[in-house]
């Protein structure tokens, strides 16, 4: 017995360790696909951020749309917080995911890492990217990151999303001895001012990043949104 009780805690931490990190295994490959979704929607919308946006909360959803198929079960549960079909928990997770852009922690980032402005500002006409006949164009490098106008059409998109830990105990020994470092003072580390961990009343989550590249499909206009890099 006393052997039992001082081996219980470890287990209790290696187990719920194991399906937290499970959790954000899952989440990470959901946020690549999102990524993905997310410059897809660019390079055909003209860079615009709302076609981002868009992108990223359709391809993201998947994450949380689970449903109860089970009438019966439905009528026990809230009626506004489960979905009665895909379809309708497919809209429900889109509506999570646009909130949480408005959150004041911004738990969802989006940079556009390339063209930056500078780039833009070189070679933009009418007010937009040049896209076509690129093949022709000339190569020549502008600014002071010495692209060419066919490098410049690379739309860069990374994406930083606060994904939220739920297993107990293990969430916060993550969010605060980690993440946050919360239970170390004076330590500075590369979240540690983020207004996500300056926040006392946030629930613990943690940050996962993606990138995605894809050539411009469409010119490209100057769009706001965008997360500062």
């Amino acid at each position: 017995m006393a052997e039992f009780l001082i081996i219980l805690p470890v287990m209790l931490l290696l187990i719920f360790g194991a399906i937290q990190f499970a959790l954000i295994y899952h989440a990470k490959i959901t946020l690549n696909y999102a990524a993905f979704e997310a410059v897809r929607a660019g390079t055909l919308g003209q860079g615009k951020f709302d076609e981002v946006k868009e992108g990223f909360a359709r391809g993201l959803a998947p994450l949380y749309s689970y449903f109860e198929s089970d009438p019966d079960l439905r009528k026990k549960r809230d009626p506004n917080a489960t979905a009665g079909d895909q379809i309708e928990a497919f809209q429900m997770a889109r509506d999570k995911i646009y909130k949480e852009f408005d959150t004041s922690n911004k738990l969802i980032r989006i940079e556009r890492l390339n063209p930056s402005d500078a780039t833009f500002l070189s070679f933009a006409s009418d007010a937009a990217l040049p896209n076509d006949n690129l093949r022709y164009r000339s190569s020549k490098t502008k600014g002071k990151e010495q692209i060419s106008l066919q490098d410049a059409n690379l739309l860069h998109l990374r994406v930083t999303y606060w994904y939220p830990l739920y297993v107990p105990f293990v969430n916060k020994l993550i969010f605060n001895t980690f993440i946050c470092h919360k239970k170390s003072p004076g330590f500075s580390g590369k979240w540690a001012d983020d207004p996500v961990c300056l926040d006392k009343d946030q629930d613990p989550v943690i940050p996962l990043t993606a990138t995605a590249v894809m050539r411009m499909q469409t010119p490209l206009l100057q769009s706001t949104g965008y997360y500062p890099n």
